[in-house]
């Protein structure tokens, strides 16, 4: 699959609502978990674990779309 088609893909999925607030509310769910006094060492670890998953992915998505901007930049050159 060429970058173009991918990068589209990835930013169809990155700005679809639903997938946003699906995101958001694990986010919040997780972040709920820190401002607990009364969570568990192990749950405070989990929700650690599923924010940085998240970000992972967030991450990778950034990657393809710098990846389409590079591929831009040089087919104007």
């Amino acid at each position: 699959m060429n970058i173009k088609d991918k990068a589209a893909r990835f930013r169809n999925l990155s700005n679809d609502e639903t997938f946003k607030e699906v995101v958001q509310e694990i986010k919040d769910q997780q972040s709920s978990v820190f401002l607990n006094s009364q969570s568990h060492i192990e749950t405070i670890k989990d929700a650690h674990d599923i924010i940085k998953a998240l970000n992972y992915i967030e991450n990778h998505f950034n990657t393809v779309f710098t990846d389409e901007a590079i591929f831009d930049k040089k087919q104007k050159d």
